[in-house]
């Protein structure tokens, strides 16, 4: 039973996504067209998969296995399964190659300014990563590494005190997400999309990006845990080749996404 409703609280989770952007249900490419400029979690991308059971330990142990990637998007390609029923074994082959060599190189990292703050006091953390196939990628601050249960870092008492500094990889600052949104004075987002991401699993070179926060501490003494949630894909997405949007292989909502949490910072306020 416990099941049962498992599998109907996903579908409900997994309709509602793909009503809210029913281009692709949160693929990259289609992001950069839609007005989603604001914070985020990682539960938004459902179709992605996780690179760790430990990111849903309230799931059945066999539910969070389902939603790794080595189940959710290895296996598929190796049987042609779901999303890559349409796609050629020898293409499916390739791209498991692929997504391996972009999975293998793919890291993300959290360091903070200082190990402790006082109450209200300001820090910085960054967020450096490697790896995606691009054209983008993501980065989310949050509080715990838990995909359906994470908050944005503003949920346990920090502030973000300004708008977060993204470093491409050419290792010069962008400010295309950021320019997107309205309202100007509202810029300081714990989500931010990084653009022009070009790694090459066939000439074993991956992007790297940096963002950073400037955070005002939470007023009350206290721990408090601080992660980063990366957000890469692995299918290789034509848009930036073509000069319009062709999802990748399987569709824009197959399992070719990672999310993947860095290390957590047990932030001391006092």
């Amino acid at each position: 039973m416990r099941k049962v409703f498992y599998g109907m609280a996903m579908a409900s989770v997994g309709l509602a996504v793909v009503l809210t952007l029913p281009h692709t249900a949160w693929s990259f490419p289609a992001i950069q067209r839609l007005p989603f400029v604001s914070d985020g979690a990682p539960y938004c991308a459902v179709c992605h998969s996780s690179i760790n059971e430990s990111y849903h330990p309230e799931l059945p142990a066999e539910a969070s296995k389902a939603e790794v990637y080595t189940t959710k998007h290895y296996k598929a390609l190796e049987e042609g399964a779901g999303a890559y029923r349409t796609v050629e074994p020898e293409q499916r082959k390739q791209l498991l190659e692929q997504a391996k060599k972009i999975d293998e190189n793919s890291s993300v990292k959290l360091e903070a300014s200082a190990p402790t703050v006082a109450p209200g006091g300001t820090i910085t953390v960054t967020v450096t990563t490697k790896g995606g196939i691009g054209p983008v990628v993501g980065v989310m601050l949050v509080d715990e590494p838990l995909r359906y249960q994470a908050r944005p870092i503003q949920g346990n008492g920090w502030f973000i005190a300004g708008p977060p500094e993204i470093v491409g990889s050419d290792g010069k600052p962008q400010s295309t997400w950021l320019d997107r949104r309205v309202n100007k004075k509202e810029t300081n987002l714990n989500f931010a999309l990084v653009y022009d991401i070009a790694s090459d699993p066939a000439k074993n070179t991956y992007a790297t990006t940096r963002v950073s926060y400037m955070l005002k501490a939470p007023s009350t003494p206290g721990e408090y845990p601080i992660t980063a949630a990366f957000l890469y894909g692995t299918g290789d997405a034509n848009e930036m080749k073509s000069g319009k949007y062709e999802a990748p292989p399987g569709g824009g909502a197959a399992p070719s996404g990672r999310i993947q949490f860095s290390n957590t910072l047990k932030m001391r306020v006092q």
